[in-house]
């Protein structure tokens, strides 16, 4: 994997070492509920050598760097669709946090 950045409108977790095996397996409650609830889920290693595992859960707008997308483009009406949609989605999943723009760097270790 190449160094890219993660564009997510939803909530990030911080997930600890405890977590690693369940979101491996897919099996991780957050994963289980975002897939229940037709939301998108995304975790990595956000820190390269120094291991910072970050959960997202909500929709995946794009990953941008070399072996990905180099832009990602968004009428305000398709931004606004999406805000609204994964909101509901998210709190018809029970998943309290509230909803942000995400734009996170994940380094290739």
């Amino acid at each position: 994997m190449a160094d890219t950045t993660i564009a997510f409108y939803g909530v990030k977790f911080e997930m600890g070492d405890l977590d690693l095996d369940l979101l491996e397996s897919r099996i991780h409650p957050f994963q289980i509920a975002a897939k229940r609830f037709g939301l998108d889920s995304y975790w990595g290693n956000f820190e390269g050598p120094n291991e910072r595992f970050l959960l997202f859960v909500g929709r995946l707008l794009g990953k941008l760097g070399f072996e990905d997308r180099m832009e990602i483009q968004m009428t305000p009406d398709e931004l606004m669709n999406v805000v609204q949609t994964v909101t509901a989605k998210l709190r018809d999943a029970g998943i309290s946090d509230a909803a942000m723009l995400h734009l996170d760097f994940q380094p290739d270790p």
